[in-house]
């Protein structure tokens, strides 16, 4: 699901098939990283472009709603915006997880909560994260309607706390206490500039004063 409306939608057990306009991804920042692969029209894990990058200088690592459409082949508006992020703050890649891997462009199609899709959803986010050691993650998730996406939300940020990984955001929190989806259906947000980390209250997160 996305915040803000894409241009297509797949086919899927709930969802209807509608025209897909394809959308490209900026020269030179194509996915060279996919999990699943060969990759799955049903759900995807990972997508990035991770050449250039290594532990000590990582990609720009967000994880957000989860994944519409897009895979190594087009782009989707999320994605182009993630990259186009991590340009903006100087990041030699970007990869982009998510809160569940189950593909739809609209929450109302997601199926019930899988306990056994978020663990492994969550096993391909550890991977990552202990791949480029990083000690911090973007936030980029947006409002969650559905209650699949705060069952697997949970998941994701448990698995965040044990592995002692910071989340952060560039431009604040939703009325619900989220992190700002990449394109929101409201005023463009900046992804970039000073970090500012998150910590959790209850069900929402909240910003940590230092």
């Amino acid at each position: 699901m996305r915040d803000a409306p894409e241009d297509s939608v797949i086919s899927g057990p709930k969802s209807q098939t509608r025209v897909q306009r394809v959308i490209s991804y900026p020269a030179g920042h194509e996915p060279d990283f996919w999990n699943p692969d060969p990759e799955s029209r049903a759900h995807r894990f990972v997508l990035g472009n991770t050449a250039r990058a290594s532990s000590a200088d990582p990609p720009l690592i967000a994880i957000c709603m989860n994944p519409s459409y897009a895979d190594h082949t087009q782009a989707d508006k999320t994605v182009n915006r993630l990259i186009q992020a991590s340009l903006d703050n100087g990041r030699p890649g970007w990869v982009m997880l998510n809160l569940y891997p189950e593909r739809a462009t609209d929450a109302s199609c997601l199926n019930s909560y899988d306990s056994g899709l978020s663990a492994a959803n969550c096993a391909a986010i550890e991977h990552v994260l202990s791949m480029y050691r990083a000690t911090e993650v973007l936030g980029a998730w947006g409002g969650l309607k559905h209650r699949t996406l705060r069952s697997a939300k949970t998941d994701v940020l448990d698995t965040l706390d044990r592995l002692r990984v910071r989340l952060f955001m560039f431009d604040g929190l939703t009325g619900g206490g989220e992190p700002f989806h990449p394109t929101p259906r409201r005023a463009p947000i900046q992804m970039k500039g000073d970090k500012r980390y998150l910590a959790r209250s209850g069900n929402r997160l909240v910003e940590q004063i230092v």
